[in-house]
């Protein structure tokens, strides 16, 4: 499951500063008058006291300038309800009205209440009241938190009609909020049109394409930033760890510290994930040294960060020691350590620092769900579930992992009422959420439904996992010929393909007999960036192999670019048996023994086959030699066809799909 390792982002939209609002109050500006001068040079905490206390000027202007500078302090204060109650008096007083209170009401959109600073700038609109630089790029800010293209088109259309997107502030602002709704045309399109960016305005379009993941537009604009600061070189570092070109991520950070400048906090954060992410475990503790150095090591984020890239590098004693240096008051500390027993098999080591937990949050209970779904521990992960469901809401991650628990117990009835959890409690149905319940349909016996639920959210998928999910089930319930239409109809979206959905569609190919498409399909993997590993090749030989083509499935399998395992020398032997080839069969066993010379069934195999020749003396020779050197017999083999095959790479399938979806 995933874990915040990272700080909260600021945000690159920068705000307007305080004082902008002040400067232009015409006629009788506080700056002139001595008295509020050194009202305006108190404290935010003595102007908020002394306005909230009564000691309110006589003079109306001056009673103005006084709201404006006392919610100038509620907002350094974040006195969220204090700010409420002078709003309420701004109102009565028949004040809301004046652009200044307004352009200070508004900034409340810093302290996180988007919804109020728009409604009040509703409310300054419906007045007649004309918004200057200042009061439009708070409202820009504020409508970025709340999304909405067709927002952003609005008041991009009103800074046209007051002519201000001439001002950087406010041009920049609406850049951040165009990438914000992923418009990353409209963004570039109004960036080009700004006659003087500033590097703020760089970094905002560059943190644009990097959210995306659009590496090569992101390094192209970084490459023509002037003056890159290292904000600049820290988004294009973490656009390379994101998408895991960690090489790249690297080299960025060499050619930085190469320029002069060094690392802020959040790219060592950037740097010890990619570490982790490439288990480069000297690299990370050099990373870690440097936190140490520059004092970052004293932050609760950098704490969860250096726990969890110990834990990923399998260095759990180093995890552990790590956490018990630092604060036991941070969650994600805790989360980061029970995610990492979690991961290296230490499940019950995980439980009892959950139970130790003072607060768990949705992510601890998550991550001992899903430790327990990973370790064939499913009913412990179920029950888990139900105890969590009293105090604390579950998020979509915590349902995958449930799913996946009950998909192993293949429990129909826990499954639909999941299911109906799910919808009742507005659960958002991500893609992987979405997968974790076509396949566990899939897995409890009801592919129909697992259909409709497919046919449901098809539409809406970004990425390839509910299309594997149902690629997967149908093959596994033996449907090739609507497995291979869901496929096509794949191919013709603009989804990435894996090597799971390959699997799923040459086990289909494999059931039917469909040899040619098969094949087909085989050699196209690689025009879709993907790399055909041993289970595909395993499928291969299987098809081919059960077509009666053992010459060109023994081929296939010394063109292979990694040995060949005990399962694939075992499916050829298993078709030599079922096609009476007692010469591939001979060949196909020895390599067999020299994999694994314990193996028993495939000299059950063998002798099977001597024995169909009429080579009874053989058949015999090879029997006397199981008894005498005590051969196994693997669990799941069967030594009458080469059906084990596919069972082993159903189940194959079935668990790396699970794997991914809880990633």
């Amino acid at each position: 499951m995933n874990i915040a390792l990272r700080p909260k982002s600021h945000s690159f939209a920068p705000q307007s500063r305080s004082h902008q609002s002040h400067s232009k109050i015409p006629n009788g500006s506080p700056l002139q008058h001595p008295i509020l001068l050194h009202n305006f040079l108190r404290t935010p905490e003595y102007d908020l006291r002394a306005f909230v206390s009564g000691q309110k000027p006589r003079k109306p202007h001056d009673y103005e300038v006084a709201i404006v500078s006392t919610l100038k302090s509620c907002s350094t204060l974040l006195a969220i309800s204090q700010g409420q109650q002078i709003h309420g008096l701004v109102v009565k007083s028949g004040l809301d009205s004046n652009m200044f209170i307004h352009n200070s009401l508004i900034k409340f959109a810093q302290n996180g209440c988007w919804s109020e600073a728009i409604r009040d700038f509703n409310g300054m609109r419906f007045d007649g009241v004309v918004p200057n630089e200042v009061t439009m790029s708070s409202v820009i800010s504020a409508y970025s938190h709340l999304g909405g293209v067709w927002n952003c088109r609005l008041l991009h259309a009103l800074v046209k009609k007051l002519g201000l997107e001439v001002f950087v502030l406010v041009s920049t602002n609406l850049v951040h909020m165009y990438c914000a709704c992923s418009s990353l045309r409209e963004a570039r399109t109004l960036f080009d049109e700004m006659l003087e960016p500033n590097i703020v305005s760089w970094n905002v379009i560059l943190n644009g394409y990097s959210k995306v993941g659009f590496v090569d537009l992101a390094r192209d604009l970084f490459e023509r930033i002037p003056g890159r600061d290292v904000v600049s070189w820290g988004t294009i570092v973490n656009c390379y760890v994101q998408v895991g070109r960690l090489v790249e991520a690297f080299d960025m950070y060499r050619a930085m510290l190469r320029t002069g400048l060094g690392p802020n906090d959040v790219m060592i954060v950037d740097m010890i994930s990619a570490c982790g992410q490439s288990m480069a475990l000297v690299e990370g503790q050099q990373f870690h040294g440097l936190t140490v150095k520059a004092g970052f090591d004293c932050y609760d984020f950098m704490q969860a960060t250096i726990i969890h890239f110990y834990a990923v590098c399998h260095e759990v004693d180093f995890a552990r020691l790590q956490f018990e240096l630092g604060s036991k008051d941070h969650a994600p500390s805790w989360n980061a350590l029970i995610a990492g027993l979690v991961r290296n098999g230490a499940v019950d080591q995980a439980r009892e620092l959950f139970d130790e937990m003072s607060e768990r949050d949705v992510f601890s209970w998550s991550s001992m769900i899903s430790g327990y779904a990973q370790n064939e521990q499913p009913n412990m992960a179920l029950e888990l579930f139900h105890e969590m469901v009293t105090c604390v809401k579950p998020n979509e991650i915590t349902m995958v992992s449930v799913l996946s628990a009950i998909a192993t117990l293949g429990l129909l009835k826990e499954g639909r009422w999941a299911h109906e959890f799910i919808r009742n409690n507005s659960i958002p149905l991500n893609d992987n959420l979405s997968a974790a319940i076509i396949d566990m349909y899939a897995k409890c016996g009801s592919i129909k439904t697992a259909l409709e639920v497919f046919h449901q959210i098809r539409d809406k998928t970004t990425t390839v996992s509910p299309w594997n999910a149902i690629i997967c089930g149908l093959a596994m319930h033996g449907h090739a010929g609507l497995l291979l239409q869901v496929f096509s109809d794949l191919q013709r979206r603009n989804i990435k393909l894996s090597a799971i959905t390959f699997i799923g569609v040459l086990l289909a190919c494999c059931h039917a007999g469909l040899v040619e498409a098969g094949k087909r399909h085989f050699e196209s993997m690689k025009k879709y960036g993907t790399e055909p590993n041993i289970k595909h090749y395993g499928c291969m030989v299987d098809l081919l192999g059960r077509a009666g083509k053992l010459e060109e499935a023994e081929d296939l399998i010394r063109s292979m670019p990694m040995k060949a395992d005990v399962i694939i020398w075992g499916t050829l032997l298993a078709a030599c048996r079922t096609h009476g080839n007692t010469e591939i069969g001979e060949r196909a066993a020895e390599n067999l023994a020299r994999v694994e010379p314990s193996h028993g069934p495939g000299r059950v195999l063998l002798s099977s086959i001597y024995a169909d020749a009429g080579r009874w003396e053989d058949a015999f020779l090879v029997r006397q030699a199981i008894r005498s050197q005590r051969m196994t017999r693997s669990p799941g083999y069967s030594g009458v066809s080469s059906e084990f095959s596919c069972k082993y790479l159903v189940n194959v399938v079935l668990s790396a799909y699970c794997k991914r979806a809880k990633s």
